[in-house]
């Protein structure tokens, strides 16, 4: 009954406890009580726990009696945790400020032994888990009772070693939560910048300092060479290899600069590919309308759902890759009455744009390009702290 990971100073073993013995476990009302449209008390239900917190984004109003008579048997204070009972098990929130009823929903308030920090880590825990679908098995209606809830059993390390731990999520939480708040407002400034700098007018809505031109209306097919995609019989092996050229379809294009080819094209197999050069941007014309992206690495071959405009001299490929965005949405009103969207070179080529002179498509592709890279950085490091929570989910509790 020893974890995997230790704070210095401890080792004595974790103790074997139920959580009905450290926890008070209760639910909320089952009835269905009096709603109203103002001046009611807010009501959550499981529908309402996300994410670790309270979404009261949609809920329900109950009238100031029902709210009294619900909270004489369920009263939800601060640090008390909720858990999801019926339907989709599991949604846990930490309350953060009281002043609502509850229906439907597990509420536990743990004791002075083991903080509420700790105790909802545990119940997200792969162990909770395991729990409640052993007690699921073949049941179309996912649902646990306060009894089953009371019975679970785990190991509990000593009150002054729970303090610890308790600092050590708080801090991780905290971390996480400024790291997701960073992630949306770079978000927010990509989708800002994209919608007033990505224009089909004459100029754009916000200008770069030293920059203000008259865009021009161009065809695509000014903008470079235009190439439709081919594939090399899938039935010859001889035409794909584990080292070859990457072969890149819609399903493969993450995004305007990732894509994860599962094929690569042989020596021979080149000789019946179509080659987008470095720089050219791959734009899906046929069903997943939207899915294009730059290549930037090296050239690459691709299917015949994708057109590759390859830029010419006058044209910066990075703005004609976030340009592309717009291009789709030309192509999804122009197929839209299809059974099929799709789209032929020559249509394409002569879909219609507006783009600046050089120098200032490169101003704008450092603007794009910087939003984008931090978007990631931003999403990346929440990636980290979130593996770095499951570590210690998993080493810190047994």
């Amino acid at each position: 009954m020893y974890p995997k990971v230790r704070f210095r100073g401890f080792d004595e073993p974790w103790k074997k406890v139920k959580l009905g013995q450290i926890a008070d476990v209760r639910d909320g009302t089952h009835e269905s009580p009096k709603y109203v449209s103002q001046n009611g008390y807010p009501l959550i239900t499981s529908k309402n726990l996300e994410n670790g917190t309270i979404n009261f984004d949609d809920i329900s109003y109950i009238s100031k009696k029902d709210y009294e008579e619900i909270n004489k048997r369920s009263l939800v204070e601060k640090n008390d945790i909720l858990f999801g009972m019926i339907g989709t098990i599991g949604n846990v929130a930490i309350v953060k400020k009281s002043g609502f009823a509850i229906k439907n929903v597990a509420l536990i308030k743990s004791n002075s032994e083991i903080p509420s920090i700790n105790l909802i880590q545990i119940i997200q825990s792969d162990i909770f888990k395991k729990y409640t679908n052993r007690l699921n098995s073949g049941n179309s209606q996912k649902f646990i009772s306060l009894g089953d809830i009371r019975k679970f059993d785990f190991k509990m390390a000593s009150k002054s070693e729970n303090m610890l731990i308790s600092k050590l999520f708080k801090k991780v939480d905290t971390l996480l939560s400024l790291q997701q708040r960073k992630l949306e407002l770079m978000k927010q400034l990509y989708r800002y910048l994209l919608e007033n700098l990505n224009t089909e007018k004459k100029h754009p809505n916000i200008f770069i300092k030293g920059n203000y031109s008259h865009w021009n209306k161009v065809k695509l097919s000014d903008l470079g060479e235009i190439r439709t995609g081919k594939t090399p019989t899938p039935s010859v092996r001889s035409n794909y290899t584990n080292i070859g050229m990457p072969f890149v379809t819609p399903t493969e294009i993450v995004d305007l600069y990732n894509y994860n080819t599962s094929r690569f094209i042989s020596n021979s197999g080149l000789k019946k590919a179509q080659i987008a050069p470095k720089g050219s941007i791959l734009v899906t014309c046929i069903a997943s309308i939207g899915k294009n992206t730059c290549v930037f690495k090296e050239k690459v071959a691709f299917n015949q759902q994708i057109n590759a405009v390859t830029p010419n001299s006058f044209n910066d490929s990075t703005f004609l890759a976030f340009k592309s965005l717009q291009w789709s949405k030309r192509i999804d009103c122009l197929t839209a009455n299809t059974a099929m969207q799709i789209i032929n070179k020559k249509d394409f080529s002569n879909i219609e744009t507006m783009v600046p002179n050089l120098n200032e498509q490169k101003d704008i592709s450092k603007i794009w390009l910087k939003s984008y890279s931090l978007t990631y950085k931003y999403s990346d490091a929440k990636k980290l702290i979130i593996r770095l929570k499951k570590f210690l989910l998993q080493n810190l509790f047994i």
